[in-house]
């Protein structure tokens, strides 16, 4: 087996070659509309499960996202640079349900590429795309007071670890014209990264925890050059 940074890396190097082989190359002749655009959005996260038998319940959280990009007829080929955060409300193992501290979160760079229809629903211009990518997942200070390991009631935590690794998206929404040169677009995003394995854990030695699963309501501003 190859290096899974280096393998992710190639992953992304090779989709990114073949989105610009088609953007670029088969519908060469055709007018390009550069762009850039910005989105916020409200996350729902699932639970952060673990080998260990307790997962981390996230509150909602936010998202950030810049891209910048080009159009060539109903397809966008972008780049794009994201963040994402949740905290942690609480955490669910061996029949208990206990509060927790600490966030989860996610910065990555993420390759993407979009259809627009040839259609509209009246001022609305339909989207779907997807991406991949490189991203960080960081869990930090995550802890749960109360938890019973064998003994007397102890303590999970805190427990901290990053990792980087493949990531992928899909995406779907309508935007609406503003001017010639800007649209408002409203849509919704999946966004997953890998998990983190996280040594010199007390109680357990390390524990693997599970990636961000996100599903998001998002906003936001394309602006056309």
């Amino acid at each position: 087996m190859g290096d899974p940074q280096m393998m992710t890396a190639n992953i992304v190097r090779a989709t990114t070659v073949l989105v610009s082989a088609y953007c670029f190359g088969t519908v060469a002749n055709a007018q390009t509309t550069p762009y850039v655009a910005a989105t916020g959005a409200l996350t729902f996260p699932k639970s952060l499960e673990t080998d260990t038998g307790i997962s981390g319940e996230l509150n909602n959280g936010y998202a950030f996202t810049l891209a910048v990009g080009t159009g060539i007829g109903p397809i966008r080929a972008e780049i794009e640079g994201s963040y994402r955060r949740s905290s942690v409300e609480g955490a669910s193992g061996f029949g208990l349900d206990l509060p927790g501290t600490g966030n989860a979160s996610a910065l990555s760079a993420m390759a993407n590429a979009y259809f627009d229809p040839a259609f509209n629903i009246g001022p609305l211009q339909p989207y779907v795309g997807g991406g991949v990518g490189i991203s960080r997942f960081r869990a930090s200070n995550v802890a749960a007071l109360g938890l019973p390991f064998g003994g007397p009631v102890t303590s999970f935590g805190p427990i901290s670890g990053d990792r980087t690794g493949f990531a992928w998206q899909l995406m779907a929404g309508v935007g609406v014209a503003l001017t010639e040169k800007a649209a408002f677009t409203l849509g919704y995003r999946y966004f997953a990264t890998p998990g983190v394995t996280v040594n010199d854990v007390p109680q357990f030695n390390s524990v693997r925890i599970n990636g961000l699963k996100i599903h998001a309501v998002e906003a936001g501003v394309r602006l056309s050059f």
